[in-house]
């Protein structure tokens, strides 16, 4: 029985070990005897294309009759934002219907350091105060305008205009803008609108006035127009160019309010105050706006808006000034005692350099105390300003 089973697996035997003992080689086989190898290849980095350049068009509303009148303004225009810094690229003459107009192509961006188009911004103050009288509000803005001016921040037009049933006013100045440092920065193109004139031709003889006070500024104004106001009448719309960047609008200065502590009875006794706090606020090294008065309760006080440097710094801005309070810890038991220590106090503080813009003593008898309120700038004496109250 053994002797069979042995002879049985012999031949399976045989036949394995000649298919082991064969020799492979590449001509004996075919494709189909290798296995697949799977093989890693090298990585590769994702593909980069160097940054475009991006073309921008500069468009104007302006129509001619005649292709010939095209090429003298276009040729102008360009030279006009070649002027404000601006790299043109060329332009070409459209049909508009049956006039013609013109297209200008230019790059929307200027390197870091060129000197124009600035960076600056149109600004419009409004103190929120009604007046009855429109003499008042006259007065109030003429007094405004020459503030921003006398300030180094030049006044493109200030108006009176109707706020519930009273006169108020509003001044538009520009604002140098701050931008923050980056390689490159954007061209922007703007309008102004402003002015109000019964007749169009009214509106056309001052678009130079408006165009002048632009350049003066050293603002690039490359043209003004005559333009239609809702109320029927007219204005003047200047089309200007400054730079920007993707971080926002940054103004070198901005408002700030001291509301005063003084209470009166009658409002032209608070009015008749604001107007001599004034001068303190200049003494004090801000620059005064305007003075406005408010309702305290049944009687009347006032409040002062100023100019202060925005200092940007990582983190945020903190102004270049504010006003700061000092709380005497001391009581006295009359008021004319308080006041005489206020009196003596402020005029240490004038003598240190903290300008004093308002005061009060407070209290009741056996109990009075008083109040400073000065100007402080940032870092002096090591020490920040607060925002105002």
């Amino acid at each position: 029985m053994f002797k069979k089973i042995t002879l049985a697996l012999f031949p399976v035997l045989a036949l394995s070990a000649a298919s082991f003992s064969q020799t492979f080689s590449l001509n004996s086989s075919s494709a189909g005897d290798i296995s697949d190898l799977k093989t890693v290849g090298p990585s590769r980095p994702a593909p980069v294309l160097p940054p475009g350049i991006t073309i921008a068009s500069y468009t104007t509303d302006e129509e001619f009759t005649f292709e010939s009148q095209v090429k003298p303004a276009m040729d102008a225009r360009i030279n006009a934002l070649k002027a404000a810094g601006i790299t043109t690229l060329g332009g070409r003459i459209v049909e508009l219907g049956n006039d013609y107009s013109f297209v200008i192509d230019y790059l929307p961006t200027v390197k870091n350091g060129a000197a124009l188009p600035p960076a600056v911004l149109i600004e419009t103050y409004k103190n929120g105060a009604g007046y009855w009288l429109k003499s008042e509000a006259e007065e109030a803005r003429k007094t405004c305008a020459a503030n921003f001016r006398a300030a180094g921040l030049p006044v493109l037009s200030s108006y009176l205009y109707e706020a519930g049933g009273d006169n108020a006013f509003a001044v538009d100045y520009l604002v140098k803008n701050s931008l923050r440092p980056t390689r490159d920065y954007d061209v922007k193109f703007g309008n102004y609108t402003a002015g109000k004139y019964t007749f169009e031709s009214e509106a056309v003889k001052n678009i130079p006035a408006y165009l002048a006070m632009f350049r003066q500024a050293g603002v690039p104004a490359m043209r003004g127009k005559a333009v239609s106001r809702s109320d029927g009448d007219y204005a003047v719309t200047v089309e200007y160019v400054v730079k920007t960047n993707r971080f926002g609008p940054r103004p070198r200065y901005s408002v700030s309010r001291y509301d005063s502590r003084e209470v009166f009875t009658f409002d032209k006794e608070a009015l008749k105050a604001s107007k001599a706090a004034l001068p303190s606020f200049s003494k004090a090294g801000v620059s005064p706006l305007s003075a406005i008065v408010r309702p305290e309760g049944r009687d009347y006080s006032f409040s002062v808006d100023f100019l202060v440097g925005n200092i940007y710094q990582q983190g945020g801005v903190i102004p270049s000034a504010a006003i700061d309070t000092y709380q005497a810890q001391e009581t006295f038991t009359f008021d004319t005692e308080a006041k005489k220590a206020r009196d003596e106090k402020a005029a240490a503080f004038e003598a240190a350099g903290l300008g004093v813009v308002g005061s009060a003593v407070t209290g009741s008898l056996g109990s009075f105390t008083y109040i400073i309120d000065y100007v402080t700038r940032a870092g002096q004496g090591g020490h920040q300003p607060r925002q105002p109250r």
